[in-house]
């Protein structure tokens, strides 16, 4: 995840080489850089490509229901996985003719895997699947960091 964070705030910050040969040419040891046609090209290629917004990742399917308490179900399995997993953020939409709720947003299928046996204590149907995420849901902001306190020591 962290891969993704850096590389997509290089992109945001406009990150390009004219700016890097300016911010080295620049300060108390000024470098020159001499720039070759074929790197040029090529580097110039990959900053003209459109910026990727979308990841495969994974999430956890909670509940697929498509009875006629189907609404009713999956309004109970949400509250109930948010009373018991608060940490973890669950959704609930309806694709016709099913509601699902699904849980959690993954990189990996081992990342999903550590969760989905931690479900599976109140919900032991649940199960991995794939899903196409935006980006920017894996990007953490400092702002939305949670600092830890500092431990005494004793």
């Amino acid at each position: 995840m962290a891969i993704i964070a850096l590389a997509t705030s290089f992109a945001t910050s406009a990150q390009n080489i004219s700016a890097m040969k300016n911010r080295l040419a620049s300060g108390a040891n000024p470098v020159t850089v001499t720039e070759q046609a074929d790197v040029m090209q090529t580097v110039r290629s990959v900053e003209q490509r459109p910026a990727r917004t979308k990841v495969n990742g994974y999430t956890i399917l909670i509940l697929s229901d498509n009875s006629q308490t189907a609404r009713e179900n999956a309004n109970k399995a949400k509250e109930t996985f948010e009373e018991t997993f608060p940490d973890t953020k669950v959704e609930m939409y309806y694709q016709s003719p099913s509601f699902y709720v699904s849980a959690g947003r993954y990189l990996t299928k081992e990342e999903a895997i550590i969760e989905l046996w931690r479900f599976r204590t109140v919900f032991p149907k649940a199960i991995t699947q794939n899903r196409e995420f935006d980006i920017t849901e894996f990007i953490i902001r400092p702002e939305q960091e949670i600092i830890e306190p500092e431990l005494e020591d004793e």
